[in-house]
């Protein structure tokens, strides 16, 4: 098998439990000895740069972010690598989706480089989550008025609508973006080409490593391309049933059951 020589994960659903907490020094341990062992450790999320500074602030070893699934790469504070989407081309996403009854989402956010804009309007399924997710909101009246750098169109609907949307939104603008599920009933619409799996091989790439020496970690539709690109992808047991089919491994134990560094100590000891 080939050495592991990079190990990339999902946050939500994948390294943090359901209580979105993670055992601290477990894992410091492990990035000791993943740090001596020559094997560079990163966070490959859907989620906005700033919310991931958050989560991992209690180790703060952990340096290296491909944000905005892929569309924001940060390795020690410097930025490596960003595809944001197209302003016109968001504010067409916006404009398609606020106009139709049958596509409208419930909350809708534009996160950008200087803030997360939130319409006005806004009925987000979960109020605590969106503030748990986005801690640097901005209020506006209108999300075609929003202009700054846009990584990442965002939107809420109903559970078992959003692959509709996905479709919909993926042959209206075929080409201008990529539209993918990322749980709990969101969208993530990004740029076109743009994947957690691009943004991990630019990542790996700056550190002269092959995709073929990464393994991966994740449990839904925005870590697909992941899993199945690395040379060791690995689904989470809780994790979405596409997602386990394109994967290498599954986790023995599920997110709740420290699953992610479970396979790390595995990796280290040579056993996978």
């Amino acid at each position: 098998m080939t050495q592991i020589k990079m190990i990339a994960t999902d946050v939500d659903g994948t390294f943090l439990n359901d209580q979105r907490q993670y055992n601290h020094q477990r894992f410091a341990a492990q990035l000791d000895r993943l740090k001596a062992a020559n094997i560079r450790f990163a966070v490959a999320s859907g989620n906005h740069i700033g919310h991931l500074h958050k989560i991992f602030a209690a180790t703060p070893a952990v340096q290296s972010f491909v944000a905005e699934n892929g569309g924001l790469i940060v390795d020690q504070h410097q930025t490596l690598f960003e595809a944001p989407v197209p302003t016109d081309v968001a504010h067409a996403v916006v404009d398609a989706l606020m106009s139709d009854d049958s596509l409208r989402p419930q909350a809708f956010r534009l996160s950008g480089a200087h803030g997360t804009y939130v319409s006005r309007d806004s009925k987000p399924l979960d109020l605590d989550a969106q503030n748990y997710f986005f801690n640097n909101l901005v209020t506006v009246d209108d999300l075609r008025d929003v202009n700054d750098t846009i990584y990442k169109v965002n939107g809420e609907w109903p559970h078992g609508s959003v692959q509709h949307v996905v479709d919909q939104l993926n042959t209206r603008f075929a080409g201008q973006v990529h539209a993918t599920p990322s749980g709990f009933g969101s969208i993530d619409i990004i740029a076109p080409h743009m994947n957690k799996a691009v943004g991990v091989t630019q990542l790996a790439k700056s550190w002269g490593i092959d995709p073929s020496e990464v393994a991966a970690f994740g449990d839904n539709g925005n870590d697909k391309e992941m899993i199945a690109h690395v040379g060791l992808g690995i689904a989470m047991r809780n994790g979405a049933e596409a997602v386990r089919n394109v994967a290498d491994l599954v986790t023995p134990t599920d997110n709740n059951h420290d699953g992610v560094l479970d396979v790390i100590d595995a990796i280290l000891a040579g056993e996978v």
